[in-house]
């Protein structure tokens, strides 16, 4: 049984939580059945200093400075017992695990950073950033890497780190896919939308193109479910395009509902500049829902295009509106991507992305 600890960015229990923490949580329970898992997280405001979770162990730290707290924490309660260190880099940034760790090493690149700097910092603060990026992946290339998708093995490639050391190993389907939901079940109007509410995730593209959209579709209607820091300039946006009657916020929405926002809308849509994999993606194909989003990094991966669903040329809003015309209207195509991408979803296995990780694991240890 070996004694494996995880760095990871938040408790898979805290409202921020995302698709990261989810990988974590995913993987690692089903690990916990034969070895002794540790997370060393920030965790929610009410959650206890440890407390188990599905198995796991969570080591919840809370404050400010959690770039310094988590590895603090790691080094000075877990290092001397621990077997391997999983840095799971799920703020885009990993842990400089190379810098204090001395046990084998395996980190979790959920996706680069690159131009979502410019989304989210000032101009000078992403100047640094962006330049600085490449010389933080150097400090890893010697270092096994699990990446999420080939999107990012390929940019890690362009960063120096060999193939050799790079594992692919994306995330499973969180829900059963018993049934694809026909089309006469659902609304013919409706378009969703999953997604933390920050620049980069490109909302506002999405708004833009249904501004488009309803001179084809007057009563089509996007709902965006999730919340963020740029929500409020959404909804400025939606307000400044009259657009009261055509886009809904419907903030944070349970495990439930979101599934049962997935088998009411015809499509969802995802504008992201770039992304790990795209996670709503596959938890939409699993009730047949198709995608459409821009040919970028991880929306290449998980969406198909004009199979799962349509890829729309970046930053074309244009073209993102037309696709979204065409899966709105055109009913023989829906049918096909619908199949498609219900059929999609069931080749994504979080039992099969355990073993692969179990597998690496294993490998660094032996």
């Amino acid at each position: 049984m070996a004694r494996i600890v995880v760095l990871s960015r938040r408790n898979i229990t805290h409202p921020r939580a995302g698709g990261a923490s989810r990988y974590v949580h995913e993987i690692f329970r089903r690990l916990a059945k034969n070895h002794n898992v540790t997370v060393i997280s920030q965790g929610a405001s009410s959650s206890r200093p440890t407390e188990e979770i599905d198995g796991l162990t969570y080591v919840n730290v809370q404050g400010d400075a959690m770039r310094l707290r988590l590895p603090l924490r790691y080094v000075r309660r877990f290092a001397r017992d621990a077997d391997i260190l999983i840095d799971n880099a799920d703020v885009g940034i990993p842990w400089f695990s190379p810098l204090f760790a001395k046990k084998p090493v395996v980190t979790i690149i959920h996706q680069l950073v690159r131009e979502i700097f410019y989304e989210e910092l000032p101009p000078i603060l992403a100047t640094v950033g962006y330049l600085s990026e490449p010389a933080v992946y150097r400090l890893y290339s010697r270092s096994m890497i699990v990446a999420m998708s080939k999107s990012t093995a390929e940019d890690l490639r362009q960063l120096g780190i060999p193939q050799k050391n790079i594992r692919i190993i994306g995330p499973g389907c969180p829900y059963p896919c018993n049934e694809r939901i026909p089309l006469d079940m659902r609304s013919q109007t409706l378009i969703g939308c999953v997604s933390r509410l920050m620049r980069y995730k490109g909302v506002q593209f999405a708004i833009g193109a249904i501004n488009k959209v309803r001179e084809r579709i007057p009563d089509i209607r996007l709902e965006i479910a999730g919340s963020g820091p740029y929500q409020e300039e959404l909804e400025k946006l939606a307000n400044r395009m009259d657009l009261g009657t055509n886009v809904a916020f419907l903030g944070r929405v349970t495990e439930q509902r979101k599934l049962d926002f997935y088998r009411e809308s015809r499509a969802i849509v995802l504008a992201s500049i770039r992304e790990g994999y795209g996670l709503s993606v596959i938890e939409a194909n699993s009730v047949g829902t198709p995608a459409i989003g821009w040919n970028v990094q991880g929306l290449k991966d998980s969406i198909v295009d004009n199979s799962t669903g349509l890829l729309a040329n970046f930053p074309d809003i244009g073209d993102l509106a037309k696709h979204i015309v065409d899966l709105m209207t055109n009913n023989s195509a829906w049918n096909r991507m619908s199949e498609n991408a219900w059929k999609w979803a069931q080749d994504h296995s979080w039992d099969r992305s355990a073993r692969e990780f179990r597998d690496t694991i294993e490998s660094m240890l032996s």
